[in-house]
């Protein structure tokens, strides 16, 4: 097994945003059987980072939670003990927190996907005031800042605005960052559709024949995939990376896509990595690998 030297760790998966697409919200506000409410505990992850004495980096970027949720980020991210970055929604935690993660160093990526009137389109529940409120205690101590945009139809052409507002707060970077939640409906908290996210490059429309219920079915059942034809190429983020995806419950796998057990809930662990690689040059490569880090030969 490679020497490993960074770390992708989901601190918790407790969130306060709806953002459409995130399967948290499938259904709306309350996704109760899909998630499993946990925050990562220190004791926890001090085992799991016991065992990577040549780690170089983590970072605390939730996949299904805020890291900004865990009551004990700041002690996690000591127990780090190297360059540490997180990724937030930015309208959690108290003053202290944020003042503690500056005067550690710790470097924390803000997401923010608009201004003021556009920013709760997509980051539904996220409160403005509170966002710019604690970008402000943790440029005031000293943090390194960033701001990272996903562009959609509805925020596009507030970029430069973006732009500026992030240097006047005193953030070192603006990120331009695009994904693939781009494309969905928003839900209200009893689980109608409100509204829709919509990308910026195309001319997609909303479809007047989503179904909520058709989603949540598919959510209830084990994540599957078509079967792969042929050899496969797969570029590893795992290999390329030298990382390992650790879940909220101290599970370590290669991967974020064979770790969370909403996309695939026969978790992989790292353990089974070298059968992972053994499948890429046959037709026996795992699907998961072909589908989310693979292109056909």
């Amino acid at each position: 097994m490679q020497t490993i030297s960074h770390l992708h760790v989901e601190a918790s998966t407790h969130c306060n945003a709806r953002c459409p697409g995130c399967p948290r919200s499938i259904r709306g506000y309350s996704p109760e059987g899909f998630i499993n409410p946990t925050h990562l505990a220190p004791d926890t992850f001090k085992a799991v980072r016991e065992k990577y004495p040549d780690l170089k980096s983590v970072n605390f970027n939730g996949n299904l939670g805020d890291p900004m949720m865990n009551p004990d980020i700041v002690e996690l991210a000591n127990i780090a003990d190297c360059d540490v970055a997180i990724t937030t929604n930015g309208s959690i935690g108290k003053r202290d927190t944020f003042e503690s993660l500056a005067k550690f160093g710790i470097a924390i990526t803000f997401s923010i996907d608009g201004l003021e009137d556009t920013n709760h389109i997509y980051r539904q529940d996220v409160i403005w005031d509170n966002v710019m409120q604690r970008i402000k205690w943790f440029t005031n101590a000293g943090g390194e800042a960033s701001w990272k945009w996903v562009p959609f139809r509805h925020n596009n052409h507030q970029l430069e605005q973006a732009r500026e507002l992030a240097s006047s707060l005193g953030m070192k970077n603006f990120w331009y960052d695009h994904q693939s939640r781009n494309y969905f409906p928003a839900l209200d908290r009893n689980g109608r559709v409100s509204h829709w996210i919509l990308p910026h490059d195309t001319e997609d429309q909303p479809k007047d024949d989503y179904l909520p219920e058709k989603e949540i079915e598919m959510m209830q059942k084990d994540a599957t995939f078509d079967p792969v034809e042929g050899a496969v190429s797969i570029t590893c983020e795992h290999l390329r990376d030298k990382s390992v995806y650790v879940s909220a419950d101290g599970f370590e796998s290669p991967c974020c896509y064979h770790g969370l057990d909403l996309v695939n809930r026969k978790r992989k662990s790292l353990a089974e990595f070298p059968k992972l690689k053994f499948g890429w040059d046959y037709k026996i490569c795992d699907p998961i690998c072909a589908k989310f880090c693979g292109t056909s030969k």
